[in-house]
């Protein structure tokens, strides 16, 4: 009776494994039509305001809400990182509750990285900002007159 308690536990646990890494990452690579780009990631994250593009590397490693995955949920942990462009007037919404920080305080590279297939929806000419809510692992990177930010969620 206890091997097959063990065979049917062994079982659960690798098909668990197996399953939650199907579907825990959300990527805009591959989404052509802006439209799409930005309900995908509205169903995933809490908008301030409108945006009019998107671009976007999810990780969350117990998948995403509409996901098929059936495994046990275990620790959390994510890695939220998108672009969006908003109305200019607008970007006040996106950092309320965040401190400005000094730009040498946090490296940026990985926004270039985000944007580079569709390289020319995001050109940037201002000087960036950045910000941070304190005592957490969320950044937000500004570029105000162009009205694009990129925000960068870490959490475990």
């Amino acid at each position: 009776m206890r091997s097959i308690y063990k065979i049917t536990v062994l079982c659960f646990v690798l098909t668990s494994c197996v399953n939650s890494h199907k579907d825990n990452t959300r990527t805009s690579v591959e989404i052509e039509r802006t439209e799409d780009r930005i309900t995908t990631l509205k169903r995933e994250i809490v908008s301030k305001s409108e945006f009019y593009d998107a671009e976007f590397l999810l990780f969350n490693v117990n998948g995403f809400a509409n996901s098929k995955v059936t495994s046990i949920p275990g620790p959390s942990s994510w890695d939220y990182r998108f672009a969006i462009k908003v109305e200019p007037s607008e970007v006040k919404n996106w950092i309320t509750d965040f401190t400005k920080i000094d730009t040498k305080e946090y490296t940026y590279d990985w926004t270039n990285d985000l944007v580079v297939h569709r390289n020319q929806n995001w050109e940037r000419k201002s000087v960036p900002e950045v910000y941070k809510i304190e005592g957490s692992n969320v950044f937000i990177i500004v570029y105000k007159k162009e009205g694009i930010l990129f925000k960068r969620v870490l959490g475990e």
